[in-house]
């Protein structure tokens, strides 16, 4: 079966219509939240397919109601029903289009359950440390003044106008500062300090691993797929429609004025793209399946402390794994929590074991990131700082 909007695979109806879950997240999030878009290109007749099906919303969106998507069968978020009165029926609720049958994501594993207060705080302090961290690379890398720094929760740390082209000729890899902020981050995760040394320091380079993957695919949706901008933690972003050369394409070499410059344009963008969830492939198969998520800033912090631990399970001393089982299951209440006052308790449940199974998917593309060491790479072709080549180089990774 094909995706009536962008012609990939749908498995099965949503909304009235067979489409994917990436299309069918995409209306319910239209209908639900009741966004309006304009046309990029002001004709309404833009191309929506597989590969371009984020670059006009407004195009995307109506090719959902020409294929007979029904706004009716989507639950808006802010005007759901009362709960019925006892002894009444109520009507059954339309399934969650990124949504497991009950069956299987009904419940989710809790042990040792918290009283829901702490379980808040705790909640709390996670939205606090991703919060600190928006705002140390909001001082760090853009021009914002200190009142914008220190007011409220910060979500997103860049203003659309403040981000910048990346530069493959000034571009050299993860600087210090970078890994400041993740120590700092790292170093506030509750359970962090009761770890042995060498788990701490196993944990500290996963969690490094785990933000390069999620802050990058939050902050490009909260921007909007549509601007085609694929945004790094550093501000800098990459144009991703068309899709950026590879160096190898007929007639590349006359882009380039000095000597070595198409090499090293070759050596970063092949290492950026092909070596760590290749970046044309991520936007095309990876950021719509987040897109189709599309977790909440509560949600996205809960889901990247939860990655951290996931992925660096099998990894740490035997002696640590009790904390990280305890940490996995405090961070499995927190995320049931959160949705279940998010969504309500019964699509609450649901989405929260989504968002579990999805947590895999991230473990996979970070463990890649490990094993090819696509930062760490960036010194074969240029100098780096001692400490960095420590934190990344495989003879102490997985010692």
């Amino acid at each position: 079966m094909k995706c009536a909007i962008c012609d990939s695979t749908a498995l099965s109806l949503h909304f009235g219509a067979p489409s994917c879950k990436a299309c069918a997240a995409f209306f319910r999030r239209t209908v639900a939240l009741d966004i309006t878009y304009d046309c990029i290109t002001g004709n309404q007749d833009c191309e929506v397919n597989y590969e371009r099906r984020m670059a006009c919303k407004k195009c995307r969106y109506q090719k959902c109601i020409d294929n007979n998507m029904q706004r009716y069968l989507v639950q808006s978020k802010r005007g759901r029903p009362e709960p019925a009165a006892e002894g009444s029926e109520s009507p059954p609720t339309p399934a969650s289009p990124f949504s497991l049958p009950s069956t299987s994501s009904a419940s989710v594993p809790l042990a040792s359950p918290l009283p829901i207060d702490e379980i808040s705080k705790l909640n709390e302090h996670y939205f606090k440390m991703d919060s600190n961290l928006n705002k140390s690379r909001r001082m760090a890398f853009t021009n914002s003044r200190l009142l914008d720094i220190f007011s409220g929760v910060c979500k997103m740390p860049f203003e659309k106008h403040q981000l910048t082209p990346f530069d493959f000729r000034s571009y050299r890899g993860y600087q210090k500062q970078e890994y400041v902020m993740m120590f700092n981050y790292a170093n506030t995760l509750p359970g962090f300090q009761e770890l042995s040394n060498a788990s701490q320091n196993f944990l500290f380079r996963i969690a490094c691993g785990v933000d390069f993957v999620i802050s990058s695919s939050f902050y490009t949706n909260f921007i909007g797929t549509e601007s085609n901008l694929l945004i790094n933690q550093d501000g800098t972003y990459i144009q991703m429609m068309p899709l950026p050369l590879m160096g190898d394409e007929p007639g590349t070499e006359l882009m380039f004025t000095q000597t070595g410059e198409l090499e090293k344009y070759k050596n970063i963008i092949k290492k950026i793209y092909n070596s760590f969830q290749p970046r044309v492939k991520s936007w095309l198969d990876f950021m719509p399946l987040y897109e189709a998520l599309d977790p909440s800033f509560e949600e996205n912090c809960i889901l990247k402390a939860l990655c951290c631990w996931q992925t660096a399970h099998f990894n740490l001393q035997e002696c640590d794994k009790d904390t990280v089982r305890k940490q996995k299951s405090l961070l499995t209440q927190c995320l049931q929590k959160q949705c279940i006052d998010q969504y309500g308790e019964e699509e609450g449940r649901v989405r929260a074991g989504n968002i579990i199974l999805f947590s895999s998917s991230i473990c996979a593309e970070v463990m890649e990131l490990v094993n090819s060491l696509i930062i760490m790479s960036f010194f074969e072709i240029m100098q780096g700082d001692p400490l960095i080549q420590e934190i990344l180089t495989t003879t102490t990774l997985f010692s």
